[in-house]
C-alpha cells in the first residue's frame, strides 16, 4: 500500500498543499504548530474517513472556508485508485470519492490501510479504559472493515436506551419512538395492515397499535397509536443491545487471542527480559459473569441481556447503561501484576511499543500487504534503546512510513528517506542526502542524529559542541 500523491485544500492550516511522498520513509519536520500532524491527519482521514483528533467535521475545515478537500493517488496490490474526501458545511457532512465519483463506504474502504502511532498511545497503560477500547476497535477495523458498522449499530441502540433511561421509569415511549425505528438493529419499520393489533412490543415499534393496559401513548414511526411502558420498551432495547454487543465481544476476544503471543515475543526482544506479559480482555459485565463472557461456548446474547436486566434499577437511577462492550477494558499485566501500577516508565513504553509493532505485524500477516505507518513525533517520547529498536523494525518492514518530528536528527534512518520541511502549512521538498552527506557533520548532514546513543560524535557530542559555542 502506497500513497503516490497527496493534495489538501483548505484542510486545517493546509490551504493548498500537494506533494509526492517517497515509497519508503517520509520525514516531515519543522517547529510545533506548522502543520506536520495535519498532514498525518489528512493521510489517516483519506484511509478511514475519520479523524484521529476530532469527531467534528467543521474543525477540519480551514478558518473562514465553507469546505475542504483531500485527494490522493494510492496503490494497493498493483491497482491504482484515486481517493477523495470532501468536507462540507451547511449541512455538515463528508463525501467520499473513488476515481472522481461519489462512493458508498463499502466501495471506498480497502484501498489503503494505515496504522497510527502517536504520543497518546504511550499513555494507554495508565490512561482511562476508553483509550484501550479505541486501540482495539481501530486495530480490528483495519483487519475487518465491516466492524465499523457493527460498532455503529451498537452505539445507536445504546444512545436510544440511555435516552429512555433519562426519561425515568414512569415515562412511556414517546421520547423513544423515533429512536426505535432508527437504532434497533433488525426491527422492521414496515407499516402493518390497518386494524391489526400488535401482539408484542416489537410489533408496536414497527407501527402496529399495541393495546397495553398501562403506559404512555405515543405515535409510532408510521403515525399509528401505541401504548408501551418504559419497562416494555427496555425489553426491546435490551434484546437489540445484547445482540449487537455479542458481536463486538466476539470480535475483540478473537483479536486479542491472535495479538497476545506476538506482543509477548516483541516485548521480550525490546527489553531483553523474560518477564511475562499478559493481555487480558475484561468484559464490561459484573465480576460474577466475566469468566462466563470469556468462555468460548457461552451464550453471549443471553449473558448480556441478563446483565442489562439485573442492572435496570441502577441504570434508571443513574440515567445511563452501566454494562456492555462500551464498558470493556484491556488489562495489561507484567509478571502477573498490573502494569499500570507496578511497571516502570521504561517498561510501560516498551509494552506500548510492543503492542503497536504486534498490531502492524498482525495486519501484514492478515492482508498480505504492509499497511502505511504514521508516526507522530513518537521518537521524542521514547528512550534511545526503544528508539533504536523501533527504527530497526521499520527497516525490516517493507512499508511506506510517514514520520513527524521537530528535528530530522531524531530519525535514525539513512537510506530510502525523503525529508520535507513544514512551515506555515506549506511543504518544502528538501534535496535527498547521500550517505556521504550524512557523515560530514551537523551543518551539512544528519550523521550526528543517526548514530546510536553513546557513539562518539553522536547526539551527546553534538549537544556538548553547541554548549561550547555559546
Amino acid at each position: 500500500m502506497i500513497y503516490h500523491a497527496l493534495r489538501a485544500s483548505q484542510f486545517r492550516n493546509l490551504e493548498q498543499v500537494s506533494f509526492s511522498p517517497h515509497p519508503r520513509f517520509n520525514v516531515l519536520h519543522g517547529d510545533n504548530g506548522q502543520g506536520k500532524t495535519n498532514i498525518l491527519e489528512a493521510i489517516y482521514l483519506l484511509a478511514t474517513l475519520r479523524s484521529f483528533r476530532t469527531a467534528r467535521t467543521e474543525e477540519l475545515i480551514g478558518f473562514s472556508h465553507p469546505s475542504a478537500e483531500l485527494r490522493a493517488r494510492v496503490e494497493h496490490r498493483q491497482v491504482i485508485r484515486q481517493l477523495g474526501v470532501q468536507l462540507l458545511t451547511r449541512p455538515t457532512r463528508k463525501l467520499a470519492l473513488v476515481d472522481g465519483k461519489a462512493a458508498r463506504t463499502s466501495e471506498y474502504f480497502g484501498g489503503v490501510n494505515v496504522v497510527l502511532f502517536a504520543p497518546e498511545d504511550l499513555r494507554l497503560p495508565k490512561g482511562p479504559p476508553v483509550g484501550r477500547r479505541r486501540f482495539l476497535d481501530r486495530a480490528i477495523w483495519n483487519t475487518y472493515p465491516a466492524y465499523l458498522d457493527e460498532v455503529r449499530t451498537y452505539e445507536r441502540v445504546l444512545r436510544s436506551r440511555n435516552a429512555l433511561l433519562r426519561s425515568g421509569p414512569g415515562a412511556g415511549a414517546r421520547e423513544a419512538a423515533t429512536a426505535i425505528s432508527t437504532a434497533a438493529a433488525g426491527v422492521s419499520t414496515t407499516t402493518a395492515a390497518a386494524g391489526t393489533a400488535a401482539a408484542t412490543p416489537d410489533e408496536a415499534a414497527a407501527g402496529r397499535p399495541y393495546p397495553a393496559p398501562t403506559g404512555t401513548a405515543y405515535e409510532a414511526a408510521d403515525g399509528a397509536a401505541a401504548l408501551l411502558s418504559s419497562e416494555e420498551l427496555l425489553d426491546i432495547y435490551d434484546q437489540k443491545l445484547a445482540e449487537a454487543g455479542a458481536v463486538l465481544v466476539q470480535r475483540r476476544r478473537h483479536y486479542l487471542g491472535e495479538l497476545a503471543p506476538q506482543v509477548t515475543a516483541t516485548f521480550a526482544e525490546v527489553c531483553r527480559t523474560d518477564l511475562a506479559v499478559e493481555l487480558r480482555y475484561v468484559p464490561g459485565v459484573g465480576s460474577a459473569r466475566q469468566a462466563a463472557a470469556l468462555a468460548p461456548v457461552t451464550d453471549l446474547k443471553g449473558l448480556l441481556r441478563e446483565q442489562l436486566q439485573r442492572d435496570r434499577r441502577r441504570d434508571f437511577l443513574r440515567g445511563y447503561t452501566h454494562s456492555g462492550p462500551h464498558a470493556d477494558d484491556l488489562a495489561l499485566d507484567l509478571a502477573g501484576r498490573a502494569a499500570d501500577v507496578h511497571a516502570s516508565q521504561g517498561q510501560l513504553r516498551a509494552l506500548v511499543l510492543s503492542l503497536k509493532i504486534a498490531e502492524i505485524q498482525h495486519l501484514y500477516r492478515i492482508l498480505q500487504d504492509p499497511p502505511v505507518l504514521l508516526l507522530d513525533d513518537v521518537s521524542s517520547e521514547l528512550d534511545p534503546q526503544r528508539n533504536a529498536y523501533l527504527f530497526e523494525f521499520l527497516r525490516t518492514m517493507p512499508c511506506q512510513v510517514f514520520i513527524t518530528t521537530t528535528s530530522p536528527l531524531h530519525v535514525k534512518l539513512i537510506e530510502d528517506r525523503q525529508d520535507f520541511l513544514i512551515q506555515g502549512g506549506r511543504i518544502e521538498h528538501e534535496p535527498s542526502r547521500t550517505p556521504e552527506d550524512l557523515q560530514k557533520g551537523p551543518s551539512e548532514g544528519l550523521a550526528e542524529g543517526l548514530r546510536l546513543p553513546g557513539d562518539p560524535g553522536g547526539l551527546r557530542s553534538a549537544a556538548a559542541e553547541k554548549k561550547r559555542e555559546r
